[in-house]
């Protein structure tokens, strides 16, 4: 798997439905417009409904990433273990977490 942080995306990694959520994904996230391209992309996979719903997720999962991230909650133990474990697995792009507060 590569980095979904890619920009643009390697060739060949995903498939056409996958490149198209991930790119509107990126889009959305930065707050950048969704221009024709990347709609017409959408389009060509899903119906008005799914792009609906991927547009709902999309924007709830950044309002929860940001609340996360102005308040800096505690991540649970078994997420963390989860993240961690997955940065370490070959071919994954780790995404830095925020540095642990010393005490």
């Amino acid at each position: 798997m590569s980095c979904l942080l890619a920009d643009p995306l390697p060739d060949g990694v995903y498939t056409p439905e996958e490149a198209a959520i991930i790119r509107y994904t990126q889009k959305s996230t930065r707050m950048e417009p969704i221009d024709a391209k990347t709609y017409a992309d959408l389009e060509a996979h899903f119906d008005a409904g799914q792009i609906v719903d991927l547009c709902l997720i999309v924007g709830l999962s950044n309002m929860v990433n940001r609340f996360h991230a102005t308040f800096q909650t505690d991540v649970d133990a078994t997420t963390l273990a989860q993240v961690e474990a997955g940065n370490r697995e070959p071919g994954v792009c780790p995404i830095p977490l925020p540095n642990q507060p010393t005490n």
